[in-house]
């Protein structure tokens, strides 16, 4: 088949994805504020044998330390301060973008810079650094590491240990919470410790007593980093930290998407790979370093062992894939396995639910972390977005499920639907194949939706590419939908209100989900079988609808301001009907087609595009 996505790299394809058709523009909005992106992929560190102290410090005498102006300072909030509460342009925006409430493992004093309160026009290059030299004569060649609490949400902003063994004159950088571990528009977790080897500081002699250390800050309008509890300790030999970890279909035969809802309908699911980078945080050269996978269902696989030196960081990976048996809530471990006793196991492990049920089929892992509303430049406008899915078996999708997060009370009563695109391999586009019947924001309460398939199921293909869109017309405030788990480079994609298509970078899952269960009676009974087609038009469109006695009947179309631009009273019909509409001279844009059958009033969206 024509791979819609390329994997390229070491492991699982290195989970990174090359679209061949590639979207109009991408999306990556620090500052749209409908768009929420959950928690990081770090795990939190819990108190661990440490080995021996060397130095450490709180930040309890604030004249211990000293802001090293970089470029474009701007006011207190671009620069490094000792404070002892979370500002308040912080604490008012937590609820919004869900960062921990409190700076977990930071006790009275802490460091902290403010690049968000800095505003658009604030640029940070900024260093903080302890004033005094720290002595660590007596370790000589030992292996350390600096430890410290922290507390940060992350936009683009890049942060720096960085060490000198000679009183300041030579400095070596180490990157933390780069985006390969922290991806864009991600928060710390609660208690967050991030311990880094600093051995290679030294050089190619002992530690000296004329050791310095500072932290480095280098954004722009980014968000803001929180430091605490800072110590050097002697390292462990033997330390391997998992950075990242990935699921995915095997990309040889398939598009290597992740999944974790897999109905029965999908007997030919090829099961799922797994992969790691992970950094030796040890002391000592790892000659065997593997990747193991178990799961509750009694999958148990372990992958090649590589050798990874000290201060490296490499993939592993299992390729032998898993398929989730029998029904249930199946959980899947991750673990490093290393020759020896892994000194601190806090770092090396992952965990996550995969569901076998009945009916639905999704790719999101069932924890809403963040939500979405609209992308840059479209707030208050009409949005579609969804995740790209591949279909294993012939499947009747019957409804859609959507996850509408939490909701202002604006939203209350706004309309949300949902369609399903195809991937013509041919045209290299994505084709317009049904979408569901509307539903209305009842209330502001985050909760599952399902919404029938307007006009009856619709039949899917084993082979089949699809792109499965949450929509709503617009707003102000926009209606939420709720998002899961980072995922994959170009498997999330959108429409704007102008028809453009998008591709959301450092993405989110979607929470939307296929299901095949048949309809219910009353699920049956409320559809006349509607259906516009084509949409989006251009020069006309056609709406049909089958009547099963005779009833009066009036067809209208309105803008999204509800001026009527369209209406045929058919009088009173029964039976299969067709009404074609000329759009050629309506402007691009969202329309609402009404059937009106005895007063109960039928609505599908039209997509107008010239």
């Amino acid at each position: 088949m024509k791979n819609l996505y390329l994997l390229v790299g070491a492991l699982i394809g290195g989970f990174a994805v090359n679209a061949q058709m590639q979207p109009t523009f991408s999306v990556s909005a620090k500052h749209d504020r409908n768009e929420v992106r959950p928690v990081a992929l770090k795990a939190q560190n819990t108190v661990k044998a440490e080995g021996q102290l060397w130095w450490s410090n709180q930040f309890d005498t604030p004249a211990e330390w000293a802001h090293v102006s970089g470029t474009g300072q701007l006011g207190m909030q671009g620069v490094w301060n000792i404070i002892n509460a979370i500002p308040s342009t912080i604490t008012a925006q937590q609820a919004q973008y869900q960062w921990p409430a409190t700076f977990t493992g930071a006790s009275g004093n802490f460091a902290f810079i403010d690049s968000d309160g800095a505003g658009a026009s604030g640029v940070q290059d900024a260093y903080f650094q302890f004033q005094g030299n720290i002595d660590l004569s007596g370790a000589g060649n030992a292996a350390m590491y600096i430890t410290f609490a922290e507390y940060y949400r992350h936009f683009q902003e890049q942060n720096f240990v960085e060490v000198s063994n000679d009183g300041g004159t030579t400095w070596t950088s180490f990157a933390v919470n780069t985006v390969a571990e922290v991806p864009v528009n991600t928060n710390s977790v609660p208690g967050e410790v991030e311990t880094v080897n600093i051995t290679s500081a030294k050089g190619t002699g002992p530690w000296t007593n004329q050791v310095k250390i500072r932290f480095h800050y280098v954004g722009a309008y980014d968000w803001f980093w929180g430091i605490d509890d800072v110590k050097i300790v002697e390292a462990w030999d033997n330390d391997i930290k998992m950075v990242t970890w990935f699921q995915a279909t095997d990309m040889d035969n398939t598009q290597g998407l992740d999944y974790y809802h897999i109905p029965t309908s999908q007997s030919s699911f090829p099961g799922l790979t797994f992969g790691a980078n992970v950094l030796n945080n040890g002391a000592l050269n790892q000659t065997s370093v593997s990747l193991k996978a178990t799961a509750t269902d009694g999958y148990d696989q372990t992958g090649t062992a590589i050798s990874i030196n000290t201060s490296s960081t490499d993939s592993v990976s299992v390729t032998t894939p898993y398929i989730p048996t029998g029904s249930g809530t199946k959980t899947v471990n991750l673990t490093t396995v290393i020759a020896g006793t892994d000194a601190d196991v806090t770092n090396n492990t992952a965990s996550f639910s995969m569901f076998k049920n009945n009916y639905q089929y999704s790719r999101d892992n069932n924890i809403q972390s963040g939500s979405i509303g609209n992308v840059s430049s479209q707030a208050g406008q009409a949005l579609k977005i969804g995740n790209v899915m591949e279909i294993f078996d012939n499947m009747t999708v019957s409804n859609i499920a959507i996850r509408l997060a939490t909701q202002q009370a604006n939203a209350v009563s706004n309309e949300y639907f949902a369609e399903i695109h195809k991937y013509n391999s041919t045209t290299e586009e994505w084709e317009y194949l049904a979408e569901t019947t509307y539903g209305e924001v009842a209330n502001t309460t985050a909760t599952w939706v399902s919404l029938p398939v307007a006009g009856g199921p619709v039949v899917l293909n084993a082979g089949d590419v699809i792109l499965l869109v949450a929509c709503h017309f617009g707003g102000n405030p926009e209606i939420r939908f709720g998002l899961a788990q980072n995922t994959l480079e170009n498997s999330v994609l959108g429409f704007t209100a102008d028809g453009n298509s998008f591709r959301l970078t450092s993405p989110s899952a979607v929470m939307i989900r296929l299901s095949d269960e048949p309809l219910s009676v009353s699920e049956i009974e409320n559809t006349i079988g509607m259906a516009v087609y084509p949409n989006p038009a251009n020069t006309s469109t056609t709406i049909s609808f089958n009547l099963s006695n005779e009833q009066n009947t009036v067809v209208n179309v309105t803008d999204l301001t509800g001026k009527q631009v369209y209406s045929q009273n058919l009088g009173s019909v029964n039976g299969a009907q067709k009404v074609s509409i000329d759009t050629e001279n309506l402007t691009s844009g969202v329309y609402m087609v009404n059937v009106i059958v005895d007063g109960a009033v039928s609505t599908q969206k039209l997509v107008v595009r010239k």
